[in-house]
């Protein structure tokens, strides 16, 4: 096993919680976004209930290309989602 060398850094208190303030600050951005990203992804269960069909139906449309499905990797397989923005293009031009 390498050993690892440890360096101490002295920074005033004032520098200290500025910077920590500032790290707050951006993982707060960072969450947002994050959520305004998961809000633009919908999962089958939701495009579903929106649209009042049945997940035959969607599987359906999936497959037949009129509804585009992106697939994330998790640890459990990948999931699939529907951009919002999508679903919305699709029912203002009458297509579902």
């Amino acid at each position: 096993m390498e050993s690892q060398q440890i360096a101490v850094i002295t920074v005033s208190l004032d520098e200290w919680n500025e910077h920590k303030a500032m790290l707050k600050d951006i993982c707060e951005k960072v969450s947002v976004l994050s959520d305004q990203e998961q809000k633009e992804l919908l999962t089958p269960k939701e495009v579903c209930e929106r649209l009042k069909i049945g997940f035959a139906t969607f599987n359906r449309y999936v497959n037949d290309g009129l509804i585009e499905v992106i697939k994330i990797s998790q640890k459990k397989g990948a999931n699939r989602y529907v951009k919002r923005s999508h679903l919305d293009e699709l029912l203002k031009n009458g297509m579902v």
